[in-house]
């Protein structure tokens, strides 16, 4: 457990702003790990989830996960049952694996998931699933022994998550080239200092209606829900500059 974490805040924009910058899958998983590990966490995984009776590998962006673990995980299929990857499913909502996961009501298929998954020290998790307008869509997750767990570091983690996940699809599936109007690009470029509606309203001199407009137009077309996920999507498709 990392206790270097002064500002946790400021170490995510750091971290964010390096991220931005990189383009191959490789050094986004490469530096990805070592953020991570300054909080304790040793694996992670940045994937689709498969529906039950189909394969977990074809959905995997980028693969932190130990090669043995990643290779019994798909091995048994582990995906049709794991308690962690059925909760991503349905929550927005960043959690911890002990939130969730109760081994006096799981199933003995469900305990055998978890256990063998601390015989490579994934022993306490984090997962920050990702959702856009049509439901889910990804997950980042993490484990390790004695990870770092306070709320400050899981807020800073939560935001990290967002950026990689964005940052790795561009990178794998190739930037899909600007799709905003200019107004739009506006919106969001206020939001994204923290203006509220009424404050984008102000500072575009237009109407407040007008201004979710405009974001609700943008968030359609970046697949985005929410503004944080809109403006980190708009930001890392080269959008909007912050």
């Amino acid at each position: 457990m990392s206790g270097q974490h002064f500002d946790t805040g400021r170490d995510a924009l750091d971290f964010i702003d390096v991220l931005t910058r990189l383009n191959d899958p490789q050094t986004i998983i490469t530096s990805l790990r070592d953020k991570l590990a300054s909080f304790g966490f040793h694996a992670f995984l940045i994937t689709g989830l498969p529906e039950t009776g189909d394969r977990i590998a074809p959905l995997v962006l980028l693969n932190g996960w130990p090669d043995g673990w990643f290779e019994l995980y798909v091995r048994q299929n582990y995906a049709d049952d794991d308690p962690i990857a059925a909760h991503c499913k349905t929550t927005a909502n960043p959690f911890v694996w002990a939130e969730v996961y109760r081994q006096e009501v799981a199933s003995a298929r469900q305990q055998e998931i978890m256990r063998r998954a601390s015989d490579f020290k994934m022993v306490h998790g984090f997962c920050v699933p990702i959702h856009n307008e049509d439901g889910f869509k990804a997950v980042v997750t993490m484990a390790g022994d004695k990870p770092d767990l306070s709320r400050q570091s899981r807020s800073a983690i939560h935001l990290m998550s967002l950026y990689a996940h964005a940052k790795a699809e561009a990178a794998i599936r190739g930037n899909r080239g600007h799709c905003l109007t200019v107004r739009e690009r506006e919106v969001l470029t206020w939001m994204a200092v923290g203006k509220s509606t009424e404050g984008v309203a102000a500072a575009l001199n237009i109407r407040a209606g007008t201004v979710e407009a405009h974001y609700q137009n943008a968030a359609r077309k970046l697949g985005a829900r929410g503004r944080t996920r809109t403006v980190v999507e708009a930001h890392l498709r080269g959008e909007i500059r912050l």
